[in-house]
């Protein structure tokens, strides 16, 4: 997986609020085992609430983020893409006369993800990625892949970058189009259950 940016400001806001919570957890933890009259050394009582807000970030990463609580309360405004999404392309190759039939993985954390893209010739997986949230036409996911025929690919068919812009709809879809070699095609998908 490789980093993703995004225009929301959740990325500054959510360290901070996770930031105090690991304050005060240390702080608590210290007066419950002073309470307990129990003794920890210093280089245990030090890093402690370095160690709670690593804990903290790492759930919030990999699992609270996904929470709908924690949308419902505005904290994130990153939509969940995870999962196996099911479609097809037409492209200007062939002049929009056929659709390709496709799977799309996607893998993601609060910071991180990628996108694995397969056909029956070739496959793709993304190198860089965009997630923008603000734009008034809905949530866009942008990323830059890098494609790789297979063997039984046609033989004009050749390993290549291209960019896809894929805007999330109300209905929960996926659609938008790719550039690749400087041959523009639309692309259109549904999370699969």
């Amino acid at each position: 997986m490789h980093g993703y940016s995004t225009d929301s400001s959740e990325r500054r806001i959510v360290p901070l609020l996770l930031a105090l919570l690991a304050i005060a957890l240390a702080w608590v933890t210290a007066k419950s085992l002073t309470a307990a009259h129990f003794s920890v050394p210093w280089w245990v009582d030090a890093p402690s609430s370095l160690a709670f807000y690593g804990g903290l970030y790492a759930l919030f990463d990999q699992y609270l983020w996904r929470k709908s609580v924690v949308h419902k309360l505005g904290l994130v405004r990153i939509p969940n893409l995870t999962g196996r999404w099911r479609g097809y392309l037409v492209t200007s190759f062939d002049g929009h006369a056929t659709r390709h039939d496709l799977i799309i993985h996607i893998f993601q954390s609060w910071t991180q993800i990628v996108v694995y893209l397969t056909t029956p010739t070739s496959m793709s997986s993304s190198c860089t990625a965009v997630i923008q949230v603000d734009d008034p036409e809905g949530a866009v996911l942008v990323y830059q892949y890098q494609n790789q025929p297979l063997a039984y690919a046609m033989k004009t068919m050749h390993m290549h970058c291209g960019t896809a812009m894929l805007r999330i709809s109300n209905d929960g879809c996926l659609a938008g189009d790719y550039y690749a070699r400087a041959r523009p095609a639309d692309l259109w998908l549904d999370l699969l259950p």
